[in-house]
């Protein structure tokens, strides 16, 4: 315990001591970090993340749960109101599902053993982030992000299919007695507030892990080595490294089954009121990652990526979607404000002319 304690003080104060020494690093990592979450994390997660929840207050995932009852049952060995968690989990970006898991869990729908089971294959990479930011993005191939992004997929499936294996002969019961549905604006209310929370918990970790980063790069001499922690630590900053460094493909689809450890809190942030056993969710985590590579691996024999036949720049693109929210919202402005100055009565051509 005490060695613990040292090496958590020794970490602490070397950490403190780089901040002061390099304030305009951490700074610069910092500012990274702030449009990171303003760019791709609030406009991907917040919508699915409130639809998440919704899902669950609303009592559409029950609904939803009785049409899928019995294959949810017979594989995963999960109540049928998961499958709708389970679902947003793999479309929503990573924290979407510790969100659904966390409203399941509060609203009594599953266990607290079952949300901790869950949260070992429903960390996911969204179809935003893997397509367009990784693949378009940092790749400059929409093909090798539908690759990735149906690797993760099928690394999920597979380790649900194994969770639920793993589960053995466990009773399929619901939690502690399912809550009373809110009404939908209610519901949306509440989602769209419990959504906030947590997004405010996960852009103060990218902002952190973006500043520590910057750190590491001033320490760390050795480029692959850099390159190593980058993805270790942080998903995003990690996948596009291992693509400046020319990496191959299967390996930037380990760095995504694997989250980093950025990722890892804001899921655990995201379920503080479960108990969740870390050293399996790390196994777990590593798992997926392996498995998501060997499926990538297998996809490329069959769908092998084309050469790059044209390309307009040999600079690194940004990891950010096509467009802009500010000029979208800007152009949907103006064209309600010419449509409002327009004229309401009828107007005839001079036919004199």
């Amino acid at each position: 315990m005490r060695l613990k304690q040292t090496l958590l003080a020794g970490a602490v104060f070397s950490v403190a001591c780089a901040l002061l020494i390099f304030p305009a690093a951490a700074a610069s990592g910092a500012r990274k970090g702030i449009d990171y979450c303003l760019r791709i994390l609030i406009p991907s997660l917040y919508p699915f993340m409130v639809l998440a929840v919704f899902v669950v207050k609303s009592g559409l995932s029950e609904k939803i749960g009785k049409l899928v009852r019995t294959p949810t049952r017979a594989l995963l060995r999960l109540p049928g109101s998961t499958a709708a968690a389970i679902l947003m989990s793999m479309i929503g970006g990573y924290p979407t599902g510790a969100r659904s898991i966390a409203a399941l869990y509060e609203s009594g729908c599953v266990t607290e053993r079952q949300a901790a089971r869950m949260l070992c294959f429903c960390v996911n990479a969204g179809p935003p982030f893997v397509v367009s930011a990784v693949g378009a993005g940092f790749l400059r191939s929409v093909q090798a992000g539908w690759i990735l992004f149906v690797s993760q997929i099928a690394g999920s499936v597979i380790l649900s299919l194994l969770s639920g294996v793993a589960a053995g002969s466990e009773t399929v019961s619901a939690g502690r007695g399912t809550a009373r549905p809110m009404r939908p604006v209610p519901a949306l209310i509440a989602s769209a507030a419990d959504a906030a929370r947590g997004m405010m918990s996960m852009c103060g970790f990218v902002v952190l892990f973006a500043a520590l980063i910057s750190l590491v790069r001033l320490w760390v001499a050795s480029p692959q080595v850099c390159t190593a922690l980058s993805g270790f630590l942080e998903v995003t900053g990690g996948c596009s490294d291992f693509a400046k460094a020319g990496l191959p493909l299967w390996a930037v689809s380990f760095i995504l089954g694997w989250g980093g450890v950025c990722v890892h809190f804001q899921v655990i942030s995201s379920v503080e009121k479960i108990r969740v056993p870390l050293c399996r969710f790390l196994f777990y985590r590593v798992l997926h990652g392996a498995i998501a590579a060997l499926v990538t691996v297998w996809l490329l024999r069959l769908y092998p990526l084309s050469a790059e036949a044209f390309s307009n720049t040999a600079a690194p693109l940004a990891a950010e979607f096509s467009g802009s929210v500010p000029a979208a919202t800007a152009l949907i402005v103006l064209c309600a404000a010419f449509l409002a100055v327009l004229p309401h009565e009828n107007v005839e051509m001079d036919q004199a002319r």
